[in-house]
């Protein structure tokens, strides 16, 4: 191990006080981020990772590793150190391994340059540590491998320009099959099951699991049976130089060693699952090296399933021998196998994979239990989907598993498993006098459909149309949770009945409004919803709506123009609290919404830590008079000039629990359970209606337009016992993006806001001015013309200054990171280099050359280096023999010598 350790600081001695190392070094510290930057789209993917780093990298490497072996074992062998080297007793394991080293080092310090790309992604936003670990990881088992292949092919080749092209032509042999677009070609030629092989010999097939932090034990040893196939080449082409006998060609050696680590790569990917007893292949498991462990299941799935009584069977239905013509198929199944095996993992779940053939009886009962059939281009049909089964002959099918559907995977597979497991779903009554569960309508002569959330919660939960609430045939009593809208339309009797529910321990969402879009006219608050609000500790103005000009969105006027209407709401992040339901809501939309305020604590109202308060105010909300925005809704631009009243403590929507009735016993009718009533007011109920939150296609499709349905759901859920999948759907859309570009467009959309909510004041004062005849209407509109083309022009300046900002701030951190680390670079090497320089003409070195036909003795050149009498006499120590630099320097020319005569001759 001395000897070794020996010879790997001399390498790297001689790498480091010399000029082209250093160059290596630059280039790679300006390729790298190069590529990132215009192959990756780094800013543009908005996505704190390196992703676009890993898919430029390989190529880089499979460049630039081979060049490493440029000053080895080519220049050793004509300069004669192979010979001396022999000479000192080293083995050819420990001079392979000693050479394999210091490549690997120098590849590593490669790998180092791009540190600028890493500092720079967590400047701009908080990425996942874990993920770029895996990454690095990934990347530097493919230097091993490709320095110890590049030292396999350089040991026998004669000269370092060819080391370099084979080291390059083998590389693009193992990076070109994984691509796409090399796979696509070779499956129109070559049978599926070689198409299969080739991918599993490829280099990108085992580096994406590392690039996504889903590394399996068979993508590391593919990398580690690379590196001592490369290990194993590199010996024989040593012993090569020392016996002269005759041997096997190398080319066949290389060829029965390529033979072997295909063998073992196949078996390890199919004998461990042919013989376990579940068809599990513990080599092929995927291990999360994430720190939010997306590759994982949650504590919410695996709370959700630790409740399971019975097991789950989840069949995955893949027609694999189809997916060697679609590349992209073969590594979306990959994925969602990943995403099943964490699934597996759990005692509950059994995983099954099936393969069924076309027209055959299994493909036919797949389909029949709820699978599509993807029609591809050769008239043939395959089946991608998923199937769960329940312990209660409950099934419920996936008919098409989508890449768009990979992140919520976990979410639907769960809530799928919680509806085939238990016996009965959970019961939800809805009570309002609007037609929310859809009824004739004799107006426009035909029938109105359920609303799209009615429908969504009616495809999970049992709904219970309690319509007014006192129908005896279905009364309030035994479901889980109660949705009542607009309440102001209720009879007293119905309030009765829901403040009983809440007495026994019930929960309920109650969506509160002045006024629904849909009414004629203001709704005012009975005495009874009153008095059951005051008992939460609530109040609500039925007579104001909230107004916020900063939150403020357009809508189409009669005349074709849009204006931006002060009641019309939209509510980000800022505005959200940290509740489990608001996790990863981007935006709500809410219209004349009204305002609740807490009242003051009595011994009968619960007190303000029981209240959580799920949207917020701010200072800049008002509320208007609701006769004043109902006359205006046509037309809401006069509302922008009125002041409103402020307001102090409160918001949108909050989540109270309901004091504990006095008569504990109360309680003995209804829930056994024991809990605690709970009840979430929101102050608006055009949220829920389809105009606010979805839009249908010509298709039949429809496309969501903000949060507000799954905002909803997520509050039916928690209210109605299911907050694991609350928890999962808030998973499901966790994206790490670049935090401080969003900053600066949050800024400049500010900035954009208050020049169009000044506008709009301007122009809503000026159009209320009182016009007394024709002339001083004439100025007033060429007044408004002016205030309009004013209002143009001021916009188009700030949106070039915000454009200017942007591509400003891009172009400087392009800069600094392309620049900074090679300049660096190049002055630490030009000093490195200049100082050696120095100390060997202070201490009389004269470089190596040839004395009278003769080299110098003890002076052998390596990469333009000399191997000082120190260096020699340390690694002739550390091999157990004396130094014999001079006896095996004369050997070695002797032997030249006796070469080139018979070459003469």
């Amino acid at each position: 191990m001395r000897a070794m350790m020996a010879l790997v600081r001399r390498d790297l001695h001689q790498a480091m006080t010399q000029g082209a190392s250093w160059s290596l070094l630059v280039v790679m510290a300006v390729l790298a981020p190069l590529g990132a930057f215009e192959v990756g789209d780094l800013l543009a993917r908005d996505r704190a990772d390196l992703g676009a780093l890993w898919q430029v990298l390989p190529w880089l490497l499979v460049l630039w590793t081979p060049l490493l072996a440029l000053r080895g074992w080519p220049e050793e062998r004509a300069n004669g150190l192979l010979e001396w080297l022999s000479g000192l007793g080293l083995g050819p394991w420990r001079l392979a391994g000693a050479r394999l080293a210091s490549a690997c080092v120098l590849g590593w310090l490669g790998l180092a340059m791009t540190a600028p790309l890493l500092v720079l992604i967590h400047w701009l936003g908080d990425p996942d540590l874990g993920l770029v670990l895996s990454g690095y990881l990934g990347m530097a088992l493919l230097v091993m491998a490709l320095a110890s292949l590049g030292q396999a092919l350089a040991v026998r080749a004669p000269s370092a320009l060819s080391a370099w092209l084979g080291a390059l032509v083998l590389g693009l042999a193992l990076m070109l099959p994984g691509t796409p677009a090399v796979t696509a070609q070779l499956a129109r030629h070559l049978a599926p099951h070689w198409v299969q092989l080739l991918d599993l010999i490829s280099l990108p097939a085992h580096l994406t699991p590392f690039s996504e932090g889903r590394p399996a034990l068979l993508d590391v040893g593919y990398f580690l049976s690379l590196t001592l196939a490369g290990l194993v080449l590199q010996v024989r082409g040593l012993k090569q130089e020392r016996n002269t006998r005759r041997q096997a060609p190398q080319w066949l050696v290389a060829l029965a060693v390529a033979s072997s680590v295909t063998a073992v790569l196949l078996a390890a990917q199919r004998l461990p699952a042919m013989v376990s007893p579940n068809a599990s292949n513990p080599l092929i498991t995927a291990h999360d090296l994430t720190d939010t462990r997306q590759h994982s299941l949650s504590p919410a799935s695996r709370e959700l399933l630790s409740r399971l009584t019975s097991p789950v069977t989840l069949t995955f239905a893949y027609s694999e021998r189809f997916a060697a013509d679609l590349p992209q198929l073969r590594e979306l199944a990959t994925r969602i196998e990943t995403r099943l095996g964490a699934f597996a993992r759990e005692p509950q779940v059994r995983l099954k994979r099936v393969d069924p053939q076309p027209d055959s009886a299994d493909f036919t009962d797949l389909e029949a239990q709820g699978l599509t059939a993807l029609s591809l281009s050769g008239g043939e049909r395959m089946l991608f989907g998923l199937i769960i089964d329940g312990p209660y002959s409950e099934r419920r099918a996936i008919p098409m598993l989508k890449a768009s559907d990979l992140g919520g995977l976990e979410a639907q597979v769960a809530r799928q498993i919680q509806e085939v497991s238990r016996t009965q779903p959970p019961r939800l009554g809805v009570i309002s006098s609007l037609p929310v569960m859809g009824q004739p309508s004799m107006e426009q002569g035909r029938a109105l459909g359920s609303w799209g959330l009615m429908e969504r919660l009616n495809a999970r939960l049992r709904i219970d149309w309690l319509s007014g609430g006192d129908d005896p045939a279905r009364p309030i009593a035994d479901q889980d949770a109660l949705l009542v809208i607009a309440p102001r339309l209720l009879p007293t009797a119905t309030l009765t009945a829901i403040r009983d529910y809440l007495d026994r321990g019930g929960r309920v969402l109650m969506m509160l409004d002045p006024f629904p879009e849909m009414l004629d006219q203001p709704a005012p608050a009975s005495e009874a919803l009153s008095a059951l609000l005051a008992h939460a500790g609530l109040e609500s103005r039925a007579g104001e709506v909230v107004a916020d000009t900063r939150l403020a969105l357009p809508i189409g006027l009669l005349d074709g123009t849009r204006a931006l209407s002060p009641t019309l709401l939209g509510i980000g992040p800022d505005r959200l609290s940290d509740a489990l339901l608001n996790q990863n809501v981007d935006q709500l939309v809410m219209s004349s919404a009204g305002w609740l305020a807490p009242r003051e604590e009595t011994a009968e109202t619960p007190s303000a830590t029981s209240r959580q308060w799920l949207i917020r105010g701010a200072d800049t909300t008002r509320l208007l008079p609701a006769d004043k925005v109902y006359a205006n809704r046509m037309d809401p631009r006069p509302l922008s000039g009125l002041s409103g009243q402020g307001v102090e403590e409160g918001g949108l929507a909050v989540l109270t629990h309901w004091p504990a009735p006095v008569d504990q016993g109360a309680r003995d009718d209804g829930h056994e359970d024991g809990r605690e009533g709970q009840l979430l007011v929101v102050s608006d109920v055009d949220m829920a209606s389809d105009r606010l939150w979805r839009r249908s296609a010509a298709d039949g499709s429809e496309r969501e337009l903000n949060a507000n349905a799954r905002w909803l759901e997520n509050a039916v859920d928690v209210l109605a016992g299911s907050p694991e999948l609350v928890a999962l759907r808030a998973g499901a859309h966790q994206v790490r993006e670049l935090t401080r570009l969003h900053q600066l467009a949050d800024r400049q959309a500010a900035e954009e806001t208050r020049l169009r909510n000044d506008w709009q004041s301007r122009l809503s004062a000026l159009g209320a001015a009182p016009v007394a005849d024709k002339a001083e209407a004439a100025r007033q509109r060429t007044a408004l013309d002016d205030m309009q083309q004013a209002f143009e022009s001021a916009l188009a300046r700030q949106q070039r200054a915000a454009n200017a900002e942007r591509d400003d701030l891009r172009r400087r951190l392009r800069l600094w990171t392309l620049l900074a680390l090679p300049v660096l670079l190049g002055l630490l090497g030009e000093l490195i280099c200049w100082r050696r320089y120095h100390a060997s003409r202070r201490a009389g070195y004269r470089p190596a050359g040839r004395l009278s036909g003769h080299r110098q003795p003890g002076r052998h050149r390596l990469g333009g280096g000399g191997l000082s009498a120190s260096t020699s006499a340390e690694t002739a120590s550390a091999s157990g023999r004396p130094d014999s630099s001079s006896t095996s320097d004369r050997a070695a020319e002797d032997h030249r010598g006796e070469r080139r005569r018979g070459d003469d001759a």
